[in-house]
């Protein structure tokens, strides 16, 4: 079995919440990517390798702290990529500008 981070496979069956998702206007690829690498960057992983310690790791997240830690961090990566997307608007296509990157990456959106 491959080495498997569950904190990334919990925070995406969370992320597929309609009520989530509700927080983000665009739902390309992009915006959606963006939001879980962002979440997954403030969150401890959590390796498994075997069938056992996936089941573990399932079995820790049931606890209410820590699969809240993981929707505080959905939460607030959706608001800070809703108003700083990192693709070009419709408008900035057609003067053929980009929106700038995300560089605060790491925090200042709180």
């Amino acid at each position: 079995m491959a080495v498997v981070n569950m904190t990334e496979v919990l925070a995406i069956q969370i992320w597929k919440d309609p009520e989530l998702q509700k927080l983000l206007p665009c739902h390309c690829q992009q915006c959606l990517d963006d939001v879980l690498a962002m979440a997954l960057n403030h969150l401890p992983p959590r390796y498994a390798t075997t069938d056992e310690g996936q089941l573990y790791v399932q079995v820790e997240y049931l606890r209410p702290q820590l699969r809240s830690d993981i929707l505080r961090e959905l939460t607030q990566a959706a608001l800070w990529v809703s108003s700083h997307p990192r693709h070009a608007s419709a408008e900035s296509d057609a003067a053929g500008g980009d929106s700038a990157p995300m560089e605060s990456e790491g925090g200042s959106h709180t």
